[in-house]
């Protein structure tokens, strides 16, 4: 597998409050950024969206919101185990897959053939309870299909566990993963996909 460079970065943006638990399972709603607007069953969201948007300056675009309010079992995580990197989501149509199918999704490797770096969006994560795991710095390795990086595991250190009730915004080449919890765990978790446009290098300042 050729070896691609990756800028592994991410960010504190500002304390945030989850809205109260209601066990709701939301992916890939897209809103735009210059004036983001929720559907009504989701509106306790949307100053906490705002907030996070505003602090990261993202204001351009359209961008993609998933909230998941889950009780996860012991011994699970509740989003993707083992070191990854996030891609860019691909709509086509009324289709909102998330990592599959030739009529929209989420793709990490793209149709990147080495000649240009793969199309990869910073995404914007909170929680209620602590429970993703984040790493710092220049890597090596070219992301498998599917955005896996566990075979650089030996240039990872322990990495950083991102505290609850803080928005975070990670970089394109973010390498994270999401924990497992020993015991079974109430956990809200929300992820705004911005456009892949979205790199200036001034918000790492």
């Amino acid at each position: 597998m050729e070896e691609q460079i990756l800028n592994s970065n991410y960010k504190p943006l500002v304390p945030i409050t989850l809205p109260l638990y209601q066990g709701r399972q939301m992916r890939y709603l897209p809103f735009d950024l210059a004036s983001p607007k929720m559907p009504v069953e989701y509106g306790d969201y949307l100053e906490i969206i705002i907030a996070l948007c505003k602090t990261a300056n993202a204001s351009n675009g359209t961008a993609y919101l998933t909230v998941d309010e889950k009780i996860i079992k012991a011994g699970m995580s509740q989003r993707r185990p083992q070191p990854h990197v996030d891609g860019c989501f691909r709509q086509t149509g009324d289709q909102m897959n998330w990592g599959g199918g030739g009529s929209g999704g989420w793709l990490h490797y793209c149709n990147d053939v080495g000649a240009s770096p793969v199309g990869r969006m910073a995404v914007i994560v909170a929680a209620s309870v602590a429970g993703c795991r984040a790493w710092k710095g220049i890597l090596n390795g070219r992301p498998a299909k599917d955005g896996d990086l566990s075979h650089i595991s030996d240039q990872l250190g322990v990495g950083e566990v991102l505290p609850a009730n803080v928005g975070y915004l990670l970089s394109p080449d973010c390498v994270h993963e999401s924990m497992r919890f020993d015991q079974d765990t109430l956990r809200q978790f929300i992820r705004i996909a911005l456009p892949v446009s979205f790199a200036e290098a001034s918000v790492w300042d």
